[in-house]
């Protein structure tokens, strides 16, 4: 059973990486399309993706503060941490810091997510996964952007602002998350619609990772190791400790705390990439979190039991 849960939730991102690197590695396309396909994973896909999601989310649960509360805390407060060493230990500009803080604190829940929740909680967890892309959507992608924007010269805060909100990954989310809290049903024909485009999110996403890999020779450095081990260990336990502080309990628990110990998302990159920051690093530390999801992952699952 438990290897069944690993397969399930690493078969995916193993085989797109292999298909992604033995393609560029062997001519068969071009790595240089590399940023085609970022572009189409962080600017169509991925906001089509969670805006359906979020659009789908029972209202009841969007509103639940406490179960905000714990997911925000792991996420907000391991980006916080990602960013103040980037920005004071490693010694980066601050868009490269930002990227880094993304490294280290966004969770691959659309392609880890769903099995291993599934597999310990049942359907209801994976409202888990909706809320922690809209935490994400809706504060951490905004606030990185605007680093992002704002680093680049003649940008005034407001014009900043308003380029990160006018991105489809931020405001098509928090518009899924609206129509969810005030009820509106989207009709059958345009979930479909939007569904086709979004599921290939995360199959792309990986394809491009290892489309990238094929050309960059990686080396295990002090920082990737330190990105791998805020992002799959101290983020869940950051996790498990708010939400025991804040009283949940039973699958609302277990469902938070296990996004904590996925490995850091496909995404990522793609951001890096179409942002022309971080890329390699960003690269590196989606590979060796991927491998310490072993851990991680059937660490976690073993928490969740004596939950």
């Amino acid at each position: 059973m438990l290897l069944h849960i690993i397969l399930a939730a690493l078969g995916p991102i193993v085989l797109g990486l292999a298909v992604g690197w033995l393609s560029g590695k062997y001519g068969f396309i071009k790595r240089e399309y590399s940023q085609a396909f970022a572009d189409f994973v962080v600017k169509i896909a991925l906001p089509f993706a969670l805006f359906l999601a979020a659009a789908q989310a029972p209202p009841s649960v969007l509103l639940n503060i406490d179960y905000l509360l714990a997911l925000a805390v792991g996420l907000i407060a391991t980006y916080v941490i990602g960013f103040i060493f980037g920005k004071f230990i490693f010694r980066h500009n601050r868009k490269d810091a930002a990227m880094q803080a993304l490294s280290v604190s966004f969770p691959d829940m659309a392609y880890c997510g769903p099995p291993v929740l599934l597999a310990t909680v049942g359907s209801s967890g994976l409202i888990a996964m909706v809320l922690g892309n809209l935490i994400y959507t809706v504060i951490i992608i905004p606030f990185t952007l605007l680093m992002i924007s704002g680093s680049q010269q003649g940008h005034s805060v407001f014009k900043s602002i308003g380029k990160a909100i006018a991105q489809p990954l931020v405001f098509l989310p928090i518009l899924g998350a609206l129509l969810a809290i005030f009820g509106v049903k989207l009709p059958e024909i345009l979930q479909n619609s939007v569904n086709e485009l979004g599921k290939t999110a995360g199959g792309v996403a990986l394809f491009f990772l290892g489309l990238l890999l094929s050309g960059i020779k990686l080396t295990i450095s002090k920082e990737i190791i330190f990105n791998v081990f805020i992002k799959n260990f101290v983020q869940a336990a950051l996790i498990l400790g708010t939400g025991l502080a804040l009283g949940l309990q039973d699958d609302l628990l277990k469902a938070a705390f296990i996004i904590g110990v996925l490995p850091t998302a496909t995404a990522v990159p793609a951001l890096a990439i179409s942002n022309q920051a971080y890329t390699e690093t960003s690269a590196g530390t989606v590979l060796l979190s991927t491998l310490a999801a072993l851990i991680s992952i059937i660490g976690g699952i073993a928490i969740v039991e004596m939950l």
